[in-house]
């Protein structure tokens, strides 16, 4: 199942995840999610995001232009309704929902935050893929989730995928921006391969649980560092991003 999706993936990310995917690891997490799909149908359940979307982080942004890693945990875990059908929000990009979704409010805040620090207008949607076709992975440590069961996931194997793909970003020789929000996020910082020419920010999580207590997100200023790191490199980004165009 994860090697039918990952044939979606473009070719340059190939010698990338080569290495990754012929592991005993990824064997092994191959199993056990197909176990869970497995499981998950029995108790008439589903499992977020759709196969399809697995590892659309690297579908959505082109290797040769990636510039900054934004880490979420694990994919949004409820649904929402449009027009009588129930939809998931997860779509495979963290923190990304897809247009006509809600904005969860985790997102709000890093607009909020993006308005506060570099004046950036709040959008009146969640899909984040503008980012990602600009050079931003907007990847996830757990790339699945059962429906209404957050972090349900986090024992198949998961990590050990996405803990290598980022040892392996770490390693290339080019400026790149490694965003770490919350301390489950952070703790990925000493797996990274020391390299000058990287930028690594962390911050609290943007979650609104998090909000209660210093330190906060909000007035973090991570949005502003990493812009400020970008322009000083010369590697464009706009953060702005356009309103979707409803629909009729």
């Amino acid at each position: 199942m994860l090697f039918h999706a990952l044939e979606r993936v473009p070719h340059a990310w190939g010698a990338l995840l080569k290495p990754i995917i012929q592991s005993p690891h990824f064997e092994a997490l191959n199993k056990n999610y197909m176990q869970a799909l497995t499981d998950a149908q029995k108790r008439h359940t589903r499992v977020f995001p759709f196969p399809s979307a697995l590892f659309k982080a690297f579908e959505a942004t082109p290797l040769e232009r990636l510039h900054t890693i934004l880490l979420g945990q694990d994919p949004y875990h409820s649904t929402f309704i449009e027009c009588s059908q129930e939809y998931p929000l997860a779509m495979g990009l963290s923190f990304s929902v897809p247009n006509r979704a809600p904005i969860p409010q985790s997102l709000r805040n890093i607009y909020q935050e993006l308005h506060q620090s570099l004046h950036i207008p709040k959008p009146t949607h969640g899909n984040l893929e503008s980012w990602a076709q600009q050079g931003v992975l907007l990847l996830n440590a757990i790339l699945s989730v059962e429906k209404n069961k957050a972090k349900s996931h986090g024992h198949l194997g998961w990590e050990h995928f996405t803990n290598s793909v980022l040892i392996q970003l770490s390693t290339l020789e080019r400026p790149l921006v490694f965003i770490f929000l919350g301390r489950v996020a952070q703790e990925k910082i000493k797996l990274l391969t020391p390299n000058t020419q990287h930028l690594i920010l962390s911050a609290p999580h943007p979650s609104p649980l998090a909000q209660h207590r210093a330190p906060f997100f909000l007035g973090s200023g991570v949005f502003l560092r990493a812009q400020e790191f970008l322009e000083e490199k010369g590697i464009p980004m706009q953060w702005a991003l356009q309103n979707a165009v409803k629909k009729p």
